[in-house]
């Protein structure tokens, strides 16, 4: 096996915290960060270190790079931590909150990509 296929188990099991603690501040429901994760909280709660997979790394990294972004964009934890459950009328939202955008089958990527994307204008 090459050294590209390896996860560090160690950063893995960080960034699901991270992306829990987030999820957490977004004020997620039990169910919405099951789905957002891919992964049952109990597989989370009852292993110290569950494995992930590929789709449950990447799901993790949006979430994590979403929240980045929003960090450097704005100045305020209200901002920050208020956006994904804020109306938006700008697309691809149209009227809808970023987290009922990202609950939607491949819209964590596509607020992830949003996201970025507002830190380039």
């Amino acid at each position: 096996m090459s050294q590209d296929n390896l996860i560090d188990v160690n950063a893995a099991i960080a960034g699901l915290k991270a992306a829990k603690f987030i999820l957490n501040k977004w004020q997620c429901s039990t169910t919405q960060v099951e789905q957002l994760l891919d992964l049952k909280i109990a597989d989370i709660d009852v292993k110290p270190a569950p494995e992930l997979t590929k789709g449950q790394l990447l799901r993790i990294s949006y979430i994590l790079n979403i929240h980045a972004t929003l960090r450097s964009y704005f100045s305020n934890n209200d901002n920050i931590y208020g956006y994904m459950t804020l109306i938006n009328n700008n697309a691809p939202f149209n009227g809808v909150r970023p987290i009922d955008t990202a609950l939607k089958k491949g819209g964590l990527k596509c607020v992830m990509e949003h996201v970025t994307s507002m830190e380039q204008r």
